[in-house]
């Protein structure tokens, strides 16, 4: 088991992280607005998949992480609640702006497309 010193550096790690994803999220965001006039290049996909695979190894430390420290004060563990939040919204942030830039880089169109029915399912 870790000691406390431990544990409170990986908590900081993940403080430090969470930000610095934020600070992407926000430059993924300006790019996304600008895509239309210049769609994102490979290497800028490419950065923004390796920075999603990243968050989600974030994402597994955080929990064993909490679950280490469940295990020395459950009511600390309920505490860090906020952290695991902030890391799963600021995923789901940079895969939504993944979907813009794979959508403008692509060509097809984003939140377009019209959704099957039973009357229309047999014209495709």
């Amino acid at each position: 088991m870790s000691s406390n010193e431990e544990i409170a550096q990986r908590l900081t790690h993940f403080g430090t992280n969470i930000q610095k994803w934020r600070d992407e999220a926000a430059r993924l965001t300006l790019l996304a607005t600008q895509s239309r006039q210049r769609p994102a290049g490979l290497t800028e996909l490419t950065a923004l998949e390796e920075t999603a695979g990243a968050i989600y190894a974030d994402i597994t430390a955080f929990k064993a992480t909490i679950d280490e420290v469940a295990a020395k004060s459950p009511a600390a563990a309920s505490e860090l609640a906020a952290a695991s939040d902030a890391l799963h919204l600021v995923l789901l942030e940079i895969t939504e702006l993944g979907i813009r830039l794979y959508s403008v880089h692509s060509g097809l169109p984003h939140g377009e497309a019209k959704a099957a029915t039973p009357e229309t399912a047999g014209d495709a």
